[in-house]
């Protein structure tokens, strides 16, 4: 069934325009490049993550041991474990190894730079996702505002429903401050909203990226704003464990929570009706199997897109079911 969520995720997350150094496709497209047979038999790539804790990133290493596994690559996966001198160590391990490719999603992006000016000085190909650097030879990520938004108007769209768009709703969100990107998305949820509820007021923004930070973070937004009706998170990780402090608490069911990643524990809640109302497909599948494909070819001196963007979609209650099914 894994290998049907591939094809569906990655026919309806991709678009690919061949030719351009920025890339996104329709379905058609990577149909036909799906259809490629490659082979990375004794080649080994790196892959260091940024959390393997984190829902996303394990469906996405999931994605890249089985593509790694069809092709015949040595995949080497090594948690970062929201530890930028992890991941340091850990490219550094996968030059020292003779890695032939190595893909990293970057915890901080200052902190890699040079490790991935390292790689590429010594002829081994980097792919980077989320995080963009000069030296790599590869990018894979989103929109990281679009992403936001799309979040954003979901939860803006329940308040106008739920409370009237005149109301004052108070909300708060859970952000990752370390990152450029992740600032891009938090306020591209606090624009998704004001489309929908110009009066709505970010009353806090915390940092809270994994399931216990997002619980603490919870409670405590909680107590200093006991008017707060929403909370939303810049991955479905943090959201979630802001979820089980929310029913907890007992808030009601005039509430919303909210992430990104379209993690299927996320989507679960969402489908069952709880106050998880949306989360946002960023393609973690089609992400990993492509990062593994885009290493092989970079070895083998083939062309792939500089950079790379996969599409984002809403997951709400209109359309959990049918997401849910693709994990059966």
């Amino acid at each position: 069934m894994r290998k049907k969520l591939f094809s569906a995720l990655l026919a309806g997350c991709m678009v690919v325009a061949m030719g351009s150094s920025m890339v996104y496709a329709e379905a058609d497209d990577t149909a036909a490049a799906d259809e490629e047979t490659l082979s990375g038999e004794g080649l080994k790539v790196g892959f260091c993550p940024m959390d393997l804790s984190n829902p996303f990133f394990a469906l996405m290493a999931d994605a890249a041991k089985e593509e790694a596994d069809k092709t015949g690559v040595e995949l080497v996966v090594t948690d970062g474990q929201s530890d930028a001198q992890k991941q340091v160590t850990a490219l550094e391990n996968y030059i020292s190894q003779g890695c032939d490719a190595i893909y990293v999603v970057p915890v901080d992006e200052e902190s890699l730079k040079a490790s991935v000016e390292e790689a590429e000085a010594a002829g081994i190909p980097v792919i980077t996702h989320t995080t963009h650097y000069d030296a790599a030879s590869a990018f894979i990520s989103i929109d990281e505002t679009e992403m936001g938004e799309t979040l954003g108007s979901a939860a803006g769209q329940w308040m106008v429903d739920t409370f009237g768009e005149d109301e004052d709703v108070e909300y708060a969100v859970l952000t990752q401050s370390t990152l450029p990107q992740t600032i891009n998305r938090s306020n591209g949820i606090q624009t998704g909203i004001a489309e929908y509820m110009p009066n709505a007021k970010c009353v806090t923004t915390v940092d809270a990226w994994l399931p216990d930070m997002g619980m603490e973070a919870a409670e405590t937004i909680l107590q200093g704003h006991p008017n707060v009706k929403a909370i939303l998170g810049i991955n479905d990780s943090g959201a979630l464990g802001a979820y089980e402090a929310c029913v907890a608490a007992d808030v009601g069911d005039e509430f919303f929570i909210g992430g990104v990643d379209g993690t299927e524990t996320a989507i679960k809640n969402i489908n069952d009706g709880t106050i998880y109302r949306a989360t946002v497909d960023i393609g973690p599948l089609p992400t990993g199997k492509m990062a593994v494909d885009y290493a092989i070819k970079l070895v083998q001196g083939k062309e792939v897109p500089a950079e790379t963007m996969v599409e984002v979609k809403a997951i709400t209650k209109d359309n959990a079911e049918e997401y849910l099914k693709l994990f059966e």
